[in-house]
């Protein structure tokens, strides 16, 4: 699979990612294409959401450049009514993952979330190079949940290829997480 293949030269094809140019470290850690593909819905910036969260991050720095990044998913997660102590392992349960499904929003409640959590995230490592330490778990549940089979069974159907291959890039994502 060419999106999963280690090596992919992003400053080959473009210059800048949504209009910031990429740091080295990111480009060195996250070399697959499926991380830097903004039109496939199944990476990490394929989807609007996406977008706006990394445009947002990116203003974020320029307004507060010498604020931890926590703070930023501190007030992410405010703008869903949460408190960081409420983003624990307990999300990434099956039994709470299906309330969600099936009494909430599930794409709002769960998908836009996890989106913006993930674009966060890996746009600090596209913009400074780095992923802060306080801020991985956060990220690392999102991307936990995202592999959950419910939640690739709700977002995806009976598509096994695309859960699959979601799947994989999430998979992927960890590792580049934990290098970061």
């Amino acid at each position: 699979m060419e999106q999963l293949e280690k090596g992919y030269d992003y400053l080959k094809e473009n210059s800048y990612f949504f209009g910031e140019v990429p740091n080295k470290r990111a480009l060195e850690i996250a070399d697959y294409k499926f991380f830097w593909d903004t039109s496939d819905e199944l990476a990490p910036f394929g989807c609007e959401e996406a977008y706006v969260a990394f445009c947002e991050l990116a203003n974020w720095l320029i307004d507060f450049p010498n604020t931890p990044i926590i703070e930023c998913f501190m007030w992410i997660l405010e703008s869903w009514d949460l408190e960081l102590e409420d983003f624990n392992d307990d999300i990434i349960e099956s039994e709470r993952i299906l309330r969600i499904i099936q009494d909430m929003d599930f794409y709002e409640e769960l998908m836009t979330l996890d989106y913006t959590i993930i674009s966060t995230g890996f746009g600090q490592l596209i913009i400074q190079g780095k992923i802060d330490g306080d801020v991985k778990n956060i990220i690392q549940l999102s991307i936990l949940r995202q592999m959950n089979s419910h939640v690739l069974d709700a977002f995806l159907g009976n598509n096994e290829q695309w859960k699959y291959e979601r799947y994989l890039y999430l998979q992927k994502l960890l590792e580049i997480l934990e290098e970061a």
